[in-house]
């Protein structure tokens, strides 16, 4: 059975959700992560994983969305992550690559506070760090979180090594199946406790759909790749991700 670690799913209907989620079921994937980037997406999140057995939630401010948050996130935030399937803090993070994103100093003080508050509710935090991966671990473990994941990482040797020495994990997505990727010459140095696959649904299609809208199902095809890249028997691997996956988030 795969896991998708992390799926964008509060854009869709009720029944397009059934029918995702079905599908994935029918493909092997057993746990798809719903990750919220507001408040109010955090809400819906919360929906879904009331409405789908193999639905768990994600609640964080995402880089993109620091400006349109009420003055009372954090403790909203709070309550929302209460939920018994909740088990993470995010999507959250600093990005610096995209000039839509407000400017640094902005998202700088929603990432600092929500890892404040993951390693307040022993949640492990979710985190986006595109382009400044360096700064980005650095703060987290600044602020004494010791479960975090990164997300579609995408950064390089020397970033990665440093997550990696801090004990946290690596997720790829379905860039790892672009041929021209940077990042798949550095799957060979992620030990095997430490892996992570997603979707990022509806973003970052794999191939042979890159281009189309993504969906949950497709995480096989990550899984596949990163088990060509590593060598290993894609069985072997699932039970690494599975391993790792209710390591980290105590499910």
């Amino acid at each position: 059975m795969w896991i998708d670690s992390h799926a964008h799913l509060f854009d869709y209907s009720h029944e397009e959700l059934v029918q995702i989620i079905n599908e994935a079921s029918e493909r092997s994937v057993s746990i798809i992560v719903s990750t919220a980037t507001s408040v109010i997406t955090a809400t819906d999140v919360i929906c879904h994983c009331d409405k789908f057995d193999s639905v768990w939630g994600a609640g964080g401010i995402s880089p993109f969305d620091v400006l349109t948050q009420p003055d009372s996130w954090q403790q909203k935030l709070r309550k929302l992550l209460n939920h018994p399937k909740m088990i993470a803090v995010g999507e959250i993070g600093i990005d610096n690559t995209n000039p839509t994103y407000p400017v640094l100093d902005k998202q700088l003080p929603f990432y600092e506070s929500q890892l404040e508050m993951a390693a307040e509710l022993n949640l492990p935090a979710v985190i986006h760090s595109r382009g400044i991966e360096k700064t980005a671990i650095e703060i987290c473990k600044t602020t004494g979180l010791t479960k975090a994941v990164f997300h579609c990482f995408t950064g390089d040797i020397d970033s990665l090594r440093k997550l990696l020495d801090y004990d946290y994990y690596v997720s790829f997505s379905g860039i790892i199946t672009f041929k021209n990727a940077l990042i798949r010459d550095l799957v060979s140095f992620v030990p095997f406790d430490r892996i992570l696959i997603e979707t990022d649904t509806p973003y970052l299609a794999p191939e042979p759909f890159r281009g189309k809208k993504n969906k949950p199902t497709w995480v096989s095809l990550v899984g596949e790749e990163v088990a060509k890249l590593k060598k290993i028997d894609q069985n072997e691997l699932q039970r690494c991700i599975e391993n790792n996956f209710r390591s980290l988030f105590k499910i």
